[in-house]
């Protein structure tokens, strides 16, 4: 399948996006375990679960500015899920003039 200009540029677009959203959740979930207590005897190696356990359990942010941090983690990681959706549908319906 051949792909235009247009497509390549938009799916260059939604790579880099993707990639700075998942950097910047990374980075806002290292701050969440530097403030939460419960958080630093998980293990390093784990990242994707250790990102997914601090996104779902509302219990690890204790105070105001941990809990901020957390609201704007699960946002880039809604973000990302939202760019995955939108490059299946593009793919599904088709990149016009392709």
């Amino acid at each position: 399948m051949a792909y235009t200009a247009s497509c390549l540029w938009f799916l260059g677009l939604c790579s880099v996006a993707t990639g700075w959203l998942l950097i910047s959740a990374i980075r806002l979930c290292r701050q969440v375990e530097d403030r939460s207590e419960r958080l630093r005897n998980f293990s390093s190696e784990a990242r994707l679960p250790r990102l997914v356990y601090v996104a779902l359990n509302r219990e690890v942010a204790s105070d105001a500015g941990t809990q901020e941090l957390r609201r704007g983690m699960n946002v880039r990681l809604l973000g990302i899920a939202a760019i995955l959706v939108i490059l299946k549908l593009v793919e599904l319906v088709g990149w016009p003039s392709a």
